[in-house]
C-alpha cells in the first residue's frame, strides 16, 4: 500500500475501530471501496473529498502525510471524570467556539454519546450574534413540557454551566443533560443541590407534566438557556380580542348594576 491507503487505514482504525462497513457508512461509500483501498487500489479525488468532510480530515495530511491529521475545528479537553466540563467542543477556522445543534432526534444518542469526539462531529453548528465569553450549546425543544415558554420544536440556545451548585439560580430555565430527565431536556429549576443534594426540574405546563427530583450525582451537563428561537410567531390578535370582549361585558355589567340600583 502507498501512503494514502496507509493513512486511509489509520483512519478506520481511529474512527470505526477498525470496523470496515462502520468506516463505509461513515464516510458514504461502498464497504467493498474500502476493501480495495487497504488492497493497494488509490482512492479518487471524490472519496478523499467525501473523507476530509466528513471526519474533517486535514487534507494535506491524507493526501501528503504532512501536519496533523484532524483540522482544528475540534478540541478534545482533558478534564478528570470529576470535573464539570465539556468533553468535546468545537471551533471555527478562526478558533472561535461553534455552537452545536442537538436536534429532537438526536436527543438520546447525546445523552449517551455527549462526550463523543466522532458523535459530536456529525452535529451541525452555527455561531449566534451576542453569544460570546463562554461555551454554549444550542437544543431543539421537544413537546409541550415547557409551553407556553418554549413551543414545541423551537429553539434555545444555552451557556455551559459549570459549578452546579453555586451557579444554577432558582426558577431559570436550563437544559439539563441526564438519563433521569423523561420528558424533554429543558426544564425550570430550583437548586437544592447544597441543602438537600437536589434538583428540582419543573415543567412550565405543570398541569401535564410533573416536577422531578433530580439526583446531582446522574447529571452529565447543565446549559443555562440564554436564548430562544421560534419560528412559529404567534398571532396575539385572539387574545387582544378576547380581553376587550371582556372588559366591555365588564363595563356593560357595571351599566346595569348602577342603573338597577337608581331604580
Amino acid at each position: 500500500m502507498n501512503g494514502i491507503n496507509l493513512r486511509i487505514e489509520q483512519l478506520i482504525n481511529r474512527f470505526a475501530s477498525g470496523n470496515k462497513s462502520v468506516f463505509a457508512k461513515m464516510i458514504d461509500v461502498g464497504e467493498s471501496n474500502i476493501r480495495s483501498y487497504l488492497n493497494g487500489t488509490e482512492p479518487k479525488f471524490n472519496v478523499l473529498e467525501k473523507i476530509c468532510r466528513a471526519l474533517a480530515i486535514n487534507a494535506e495530511w491524507l493526501i501528503l502525510g504532512v501536519g496533523a491529521m484532524e483540522k482544528k475545528d475540534l478540541i478534545l479537553n482533558n478534564f478528570s471524570s470529576t470535573s464539570n466540563q465539556p468533553a468535546v467542543i468545537t471551533v471555527d477556522s478562526h478558533n472561535i467556539d461553534n455552537i452545536i445543534l442537538v436536534p429532537q432526534t438526536l436527543k438520546a444518542g447525546y445523552i449517551t454519546a455527549y462526550n463523543d469526539p466522532v458523535f459530536i462531529k456529525k452535529l451541525p453548528s452555527y455561531r449566534m450574534p451576542g453569544l460570546n465569553n463562554g461555551i454554549f450549546r444550542m437544543f431543539e425543544v421537544e413537546g409541550n413540557s415547557m409551553y407556553p415558554t418554549l413551543s414545541n420544536k423551537s429553539y434555545v440556545v444555552g451557556q455551559f454551566v459549570e459549578n452546579w451548585e453555586r451557579d444554577i439560580k432558582d426558577n431559570q430555565i436550563y437544559a439539563i443533560i441526564s438519563n433521569e430527565i423523561e420528558d424533554g431536556l429543558i426544564k425550570r429549576c430550583i437548586n437544592r443541590i447544597s441543602k438537600y443534594n437536589n434538583l428540582i426540574c419543573k415543567s412550565d405546563n405543570r398541569r401535564n407534566y410533573p416536577t422531578q427530583n433530580i439526583d446531582p450525582k446522574g447529571i452529565k451537563e447543565v446549559w443555562e438557556i440564554k436564548l430562544h428561537l421560534n419560528f412559529q410567531l404567534p398571532d396575539p390578535a385572539d387574545i387582544f380580542d378576547r380581553v376587550n370582549d371582556l372588559e366591555a361585558e365588564m363595563q356593560e355589567m357595571k351599566q346595569l348594576i348602577l342603573h338597577k340600583s337608581q331604580q
